[in-house]
Protein backbone atom coordinates (compact mmCIF):
# COMPACT_ATOMS: atom_id res chain seq x y z
CA UNK A 1 0.00 0.00 0.00
CA UNK A 2 2.83 2.40 0.82
CA UNK A 3 4.36 1.92 -2.65
CA UNK A 4 1.53 3.96 -4.12
CA UNK A 5 2.26 7.00 -1.94
CA UNK A 6 4.90 9.66 -2.43
CA UNK A 7 7.53 9.82 0.29
CA UNK A 8 6.64 13.36 1.35
CA UNK A 9 2.99 12.33 1.81
CA UNK A 10 4.01 9.37 3.95
CA UNK A 11 6.30 11.62 6.03
CA UNK A 12 3.59 14.22 6.67
CA UNK A 13 0.97 11.60 7.56
CA UNK A 14 3.36 9.82 9.91
CA UNK A 15 4.40 13.06 11.63
CA UNK A 16 0.76 14.04 12.14
CA UNK A 17 -0.03 10.53 13.41
CA UNK A 18 2.83 10.67 15.93
CA UNK A 19 1.63 14.00 17.28
CA UNK A 20 -1.93 12.66 17.49
CA UNK A 21 -0.70 9.54 19.30
CA UNK A 22 1.16 11.71 21.82
CA UNK A 23 -1.98 13.72 22.50
CA UNK A 24 -3.96 10.52 22.85
CA UNK A 25 -1.50 9.27 25.45
CA UNK A 26 -1.84 12.50 27.43
CA UNK A 27 -5.63 12.31 27.20
CA UNK A 28 -5.60 8.74 28.53
CA UNK A 29 -3.44 9.84 31.44
CA UNK A 30 -5.90 12.60 32.33
CA UNK A 31 -8.87 10.31 31.72
CA UNK A 32 -7.55 7.88 34.29
CA UNK A 33 -7.40 10.69 36.84
CA UNK A 34 -3.63 10.84 37.09
CA UNK A 35 -2.92 14.38 36.13
CA UNK A 36 -0.53 14.86 39.05
CA UNK A 37 3.05 13.72 39.12
CA UNK A 38 2.30 10.74 41.33
CA UNK A 39 5.43 11.21 43.38
CA UNK A 40 9.10 10.70 42.65
CA UNK A 41 8.78 6.93 42.55
CA UNK A 42 5.99 7.03 39.98
CA UNK A 43 7.99 9.51 37.88
CA UNK A 44 11.03 7.23 37.98
CA UNK A 45 8.94 4.27 36.86
CA UNK A 46 7.49 6.20 33.95
CA UNK A 47 10.96 7.42 32.98
CA UNK A 48 12.28 3.87 33.04
CA UNK A 49 9.45 2.56 30.85
CA UNK A 50 9.83 5.44 28.41
CA UNK A 51 13.59 4.89 28.12
CA UNK A 52 13.11 1.17 27.56
CA UNK A 53 10.51 1.82 24.87
CA UNK A 54 12.72 4.33 23.07
CA UNK A 55 15.66 1.93 23.23
CA UNK A 56 13.62 -0.88 21.70
CA UNK A 57 12.34 1.50 19.02
CA UNK A 58 15.92 2.48 18.17
CA UNK A 59 16.87 -1.20 17.86
CA UNK A 60 13.92 -1.97 15.58
CA UNK A 61 14.63 1.09 13.41
CA UNK A 62 18.32 0.18 13.13
CA UNK A 63 17.45 -3.39 12.15
CA UNK A 64 15.04 -2.25 9.43
CA UNK A 65 17.49 0.37 8.14
CA UNK A 66 20.25 -2.24 7.95
CA UNK A 67 17.94 -4.54 5.98
CA UNK A 68 17.07 -1.77 3.49
CA UNK A 69 20.71 -0.67 3.15
CA UNK A 70 21.92 -4.22 2.51
CA UNK A 71 19.23 -4.70 -0.13
CA UNK A 72 20.26 -1.43 -1.80
CA UNK A 73 23.94 -2.49 -1.81
CA UNK A 74 23.00 -5.84 -3.37
CA UNK A 75 21.08 -4.05 -6.14
CA UNK A 76 24.04 -1.76 -6.80
CA UNK A 77 26.54 -4.62 -6.84
CA UNK A 78 24.51 -6.79 -9.20
CA UNK A 79 24.56 -4.03 -11.83
CA UNK A 80 28.36 -4.24 -11.79
CA UNK A 81 28.26 -8.03 -11.95
CA UNK A 82 25.79 -8.11 -14.84
CA UNK A 83 27.83 -5.60 -16.83
CA UNK A 84 30.97 -7.69 -16.32
CA UNK A 85 29.13 -10.89 -17.21
CA UNK A 86 27.71 -9.52 -20.46
CA UNK A 87 31.08 -8.05 -21.39
CA UNK A 88 32.84 -11.37 -20.82
CA UNK A 89 30.27 -13.30 -22.85
CA UNK A 90 30.37 -10.80 -25.71
CA UNK A 91 34.14 -11.11 -25.87
CA UNK A 92 34.11 -14.92 -25.85
CA UNK A 93 31.45 -15.38 -28.55
CA UNK A 94 33.74 -13.55 -30.96
CA UNK A 95 35.89 -16.70 -30.90
CA UNK A 96 33.13 -18.65 -32.66
CA UNK A 97 33.11 -19.16 -36.39
CA UNK A 98 31.35 -16.61 -38.59
CA UNK A 99 28.52 -15.76 -38.95
CA UNK A 100 27.55 -17.12 -35.51
CA UNK A 101 30.03 -14.89 -33.74
CA UNK A 102 28.61 -11.70 -35.25
CA UNK A 103 25.01 -12.73 -34.60
CA UNK A 104 25.62 -13.57 -30.95
CA UNK A 105 27.74 -10.49 -30.45
CA UNK A 106 24.94 -8.31 -31.85
CA UNK A 107 22.35 -10.01 -29.66
CA UNK A 108 24.47 -9.47 -26.54
CA UNK A 109 25.09 -5.83 -27.37
CA UNK A 110 21.38 -5.24 -27.91
CA UNK A 111 20.68 -7.07 -24.66
CA UNK A 112 23.13 -4.85 -22.78
CA UNK A 113 21.31 -1.77 -24.09
CA UNK A 114 18.02 -3.23 -22.92
CA UNK A 115 19.47 -3.91 -19.48
CA UNK A 116 20.68 -0.31 -19.31
CA UNK A 117 17.16 0.82 -20.21
CA UNK A 118 15.84 -1.48 -17.46
CA UNK A 119 18.03 0.18 -14.89
CA UNK A 120 17.05 3.68 -16.00
CA UNK A 121 13.32 2.96 -16.35
CA UNK A 122 10.71 4.03 -13.83
CA UNK A 123 8.73 1.60 -11.71
CA UNK A 124 5.83 1.73 -14.18
CA UNK A 125 8.08 1.11 -17.19
CA UNK A 126 10.03 -1.79 -15.70
CA UNK A 127 7.53 -4.62 -16.51
CA UNK A 128 7.62 -3.81 -20.24
CA UNK A 129 11.44 -3.59 -20.29
CA UNK A 130 11.68 -6.81 -18.26
CA UNK A 131 9.44 -8.57 -20.81
CA UNK A 132 11.70 -7.35 -23.62
CA UNK A 133 14.73 -8.61 -21.67
CA UNK A 134 13.11 -12.05 -21.31
CA UNK A 135 12.48 -12.24 -25.06
CA UNK A 136 16.07 -11.27 -25.80
CA UNK A 137 17.38 -13.89 -23.34
CA UNK A 138 15.40 -16.52 -25.23
CA UNK A 139 16.89 -15.32 -28.53
CA UNK A 140 20.40 -15.43 -27.05
CA UNK A 141 19.85 -18.94 -25.74
CA UNK A 142 18.57 -20.25 -29.07
CA UNK A 143 21.35 -18.57 -31.03
CA UNK A 144 23.97 -19.86 -28.60
CA UNK A 145 22.72 -23.45 -28.87
CA UNK A 146 22.85 -23.27 -32.65
CA UNK A 147 26.30 -21.68 -32.67
CA UNK A 148 27.90 -23.99 -30.11
CA UNK A 149 26.49 -27.24 -31.51
CA UNK A 150 29.28 -27.62 -34.09
CA UNK A 151 31.84 -26.93 -31.36
CA UNK A 152 30.24 -29.19 -28.76
CA UNK A 153 33.29 -31.47 -28.40
CA UNK A 154 35.89 -28.72 -28.40
CA UNK A 155 37.32 -26.65 -25.53
CA UNK A 156 35.70 -23.61 -27.11
CA UNK A 157 32.24 -24.87 -26.14
CA UNK A 158 33.23 -25.14 -22.48
CA UNK A 159 34.55 -21.58 -22.69
CA UNK A 160 31.50 -19.95 -24.28
CA UNK A 161 28.64 -21.94 -22.72
CA UNK A 162 29.24 -20.92 -19.06
CA UNK A 163 29.53 -17.28 -20.10
CA UNK A 164 26.17 -17.37 -21.91
CA UNK A 165 24.54 -19.21 -19.00
CA UNK A 166 25.85 -16.59 -16.58
CA UNK A 167 24.29 -13.81 -18.69
CA UNK A 168 20.91 -15.56 -18.67
CA UNK A 169 21.01 -16.33 -14.95
CA UNK A 170 22.14 -12.96 -13.64
CA UNK A 171 19.45 -11.14 -15.60
CA UNK A 172 16.73 -13.10 -13.85
CA UNK A 173 18.48 -12.67 -10.50
CA UNK A 174 18.69 -8.90 -10.93
CA UNK A 175 15.00 -8.59 -11.76
CA UNK A 176 14.05 -10.71 -8.74
CA UNK A 177 16.26 -8.59 -6.49
CA UNK A 178 14.75 -5.41 -7.88
CA UNK A 179 11.25 -6.67 -7.13
CA UNK A 180 12.15 -7.69 -3.58
CA UNK A 181 10.95 -5.33 -0.84
CA UNK A 182 11.16 -5.14 2.91
CA UNK A 183 8.30 -7.34 4.16
CA UNK A 184 5.17 -5.31 4.82
CA UNK A 185 4.82 -6.88 8.26
CA UNK A 186 8.15 -5.39 9.33
CA UNK A 187 7.27 -1.92 8.02
CA UNK A 188 3.84 -1.84 9.61
CA UNK A 189 5.26 -3.18 12.88
CA UNK A 190 7.81 -0.36 12.84
CA UNK A 191 5.10 2.24 12.20
CA UNK A 192 2.89 0.78 14.91
CA UNK A 193 5.76 0.80 17.37
CA UNK A 194 6.48 4.44 16.53
CA UNK A 195 2.86 5.33 17.30
CA UNK A 196 2.85 3.36 20.55
CA UNK A 197 6.08 5.06 21.62
CA UNK A 198 4.57 8.47 20.90
CA UNK A 199 1.51 7.54 22.97
CA UNK A 200 3.71 6.45 25.88
CA UNK A 201 5.60 9.75 25.69
CA UNK A 202 2.31 11.63 25.83
CA UNK A 203 1.25 9.53 28.80
CA UNK A 204 4.51 10.12 30.66
CA UNK A 205 4.94 13.84 29.92
CA UNK A 206 2.08 15.21 31.97
CA UNK A 207 1.86 17.43 34.99
CA UNK A 208 5.17 19.13 35.71
CA UNK A 209 6.73 17.29 32.76
CA UNK A 210 4.23 18.74 30.28
CA UNK A 211 6.68 21.54 29.47
CA UNK A 212 8.87 18.92 27.75
CA UNK A 213 6.12 17.97 25.31
CA UNK A 214 7.13 20.47 22.57
CA UNK A 215 10.59 18.91 22.51
CA UNK A 216 9.04 15.64 21.38
CA UNK A 217 8.31 17.27 18.00
CA UNK A 218 12.03 17.14 17.25
CA UNK A 219 12.08 13.45 18.13
CA UNK A 220 9.06 12.80 15.92
CA UNK A 221 10.69 14.61 13.00
CA UNK A 222 13.81 12.46 13.40
CA UNK A 223 11.73 9.27 13.55
CA UNK A 224 9.83 10.36 10.45
CA UNK A 225 13.05 11.07 8.55
CA UNK A 226 14.44 7.67 9.54
CA UNK A 227 11.36 5.86 8.23
CA UNK A 228 11.33 7.95 5.04
CA UNK A 229 15.00 7.06 4.46
CA UNK A 230 14.22 3.36 4.91
CA UNK A 231 11.39 3.57 2.37
CA UNK A 232 13.58 5.55 -0.04
CA UNK A 233 16.31 2.89 0.08
CA UNK A 234 13.66 0.26 -0.60
CA UNK A 235 12.45 2.02 -3.79
CA UNK A 236 15.13 1.57 -6.49
CA UNK A 237 14.94 4.09 -9.35
CA UNK A 238 11.87 5.73 -7.84
CA UNK A 239 12.87 7.78 -4.84
CA UNK A 240 15.71 10.22 -4.36
CA UNK A 241 18.27 7.42 -3.86
CA UNK A 242 18.98 5.79 -7.24
CA UNK A 243 20.96 2.77 -8.32
CA UNK A 244 24.01 3.92 -10.29
CA UNK A 245 23.93 2.56 -13.86
CA UNK A 246 27.42 3.77 -14.79
CA UNK A 247 28.94 0.24 -15.15
CA UNK A 248 26.27 -0.80 -17.67
CA UNK A 249 26.52 2.52 -19.53
CA UNK A 250 30.30 2.16 -19.79
CA UNK A 251 29.86 -1.36 -21.16
CA UNK A 252 27.45 -0.19 -23.85
CA UNK A 253 29.67 2.75 -24.80
CA UNK A 254 32.77 0.53 -24.98
CA UNK A 255 31.48 -2.22 -27.26
CA UNK A 256 33.78 -2.95 -30.18
CA UNK A 257 32.13 -2.69 -33.60
CA UNK A 258 30.85 -5.86 -35.21
CA UNK A 259 33.00 -7.07 -38.12
CA UNK A 260 31.57 -5.72 -41.38
CA UNK A 261 31.92 -9.08 -43.12
CA UNK A 262 28.39 -10.00 -42.05
CA UNK A 263 25.55 -7.74 -43.29
CA UNK A 264 23.57 -6.14 -40.46
CA UNK A 265 20.30 -7.33 -42.02
CA UNK A 266 21.37 -10.96 -41.57
CA UNK A 267 21.89 -10.47 -37.84
CA UNK A 268 18.21 -9.88 -37.08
Amino acid sequence: MLDGWDLWVIALVLLAALIAARELGGWLHRRLGRSDDGGAEDGADRGFLTSATLGLLALLTAFTFSLALNRYEERRQIVVEEANTIGTAEMRVRLLAAPSDARLSQLLQDYARTRLAYGLSTEAEKPAVAARSAAERTAIQNAALAAIAPEARTPLASLVTPAINAVLDIGVEREALNAARIPGTILFSLIAYNLLTAAMLGYALTGARARQRPATIVLFVLLTLALALILDLDRPQRGTIRIDQTPMRQLVDGFAPIPPSVPQASLR
